[in-house]
């Protein structure tokens, strides 16, 4: 049984092939699915759509695995770095990235990625309620002669929305009714909110 959450696709960069199919072993008995193990960055990158999280190798051979970093963190999709290394070989852009000294745990490596990817998630909500703020601002805006009797509008707007005690309808999206709720309460009177 699978203890540490739903399964994930996790994408394993290691050249050494022992290290490589212990990861592969720990991971698979954490409940997770694996995607490799790859021995260089070239492979691994066509599968970049196929992943929801990576375990790096940082020198594979010749190279290093940062450039694959570098696409992930783009794409927002969590990682660590796994190497034998120092983390001073690590670049600068990389140091919020979690690093593990060569062996580790898959089962540490996973808390990891866990935690990146709900960090994430919780970024992107965040991100969208700061969206229906913006968008509820302008439509204010538009509505009301300034903009402090607009901002006096939409904290009214979201005033009412807390305080109604219904809950939103399944499947109901809350920037509509936050829309709605500051229409009527424009119409309702907004000269209230001009002083």
């Amino acid at each position: 049984m699978d203890e540490t959450g739903s399964s994930l696709r996790i994408l394993i960069l290691e050249d050494d092939y022992l290290l490589a199919a212990d990861l592969v072993t720990q991971i698979r008995e954490l409940g997770q699915r694996v995607i490799g193990p790859f021995p260089d960055v070239h492979e691994a990158m066509d599968l970049l759509d196929e992943i929801e999280a990576a375990i790096l190798d940082v020198r594979l051979g010749d190279e290093t695995s940062f450039d694959m970093a570098d696409c992930l963190m783009n794409r927002q999709v969590p990682f660590v770095f796994s190497t034998g290394y120092d983390r001073s070989v690590i670049p600068e852009r990389f140091h919020l990235v979690p690093v593990f000294a060569k062996p580790s745990l898959a089962s540490a490596m996973l808390r990891q990625l866990r935690q990146q990817g709900e960090s994430l998630e919780r970024e992107a909500a965040g991100g969208d309620l700061k969206d229906i703020l913006r968008e509820l601002r302008l439509d204010a805006r538009r509505m009301m002669p300034d903009g402090a009797s607009a901002d006096r509008l939409v904290v009214s707007a979201l005033k009412a929305l807390v305080a109604d005690p219904a809950p939103l309808p399944e499947g109901a999206d809350v920037r509509d009714r936050l829309m709605e709720i500051l229409d009527r309460i424009r119409q309702e009177g907004s000269g209230r909110h001009l002083n």
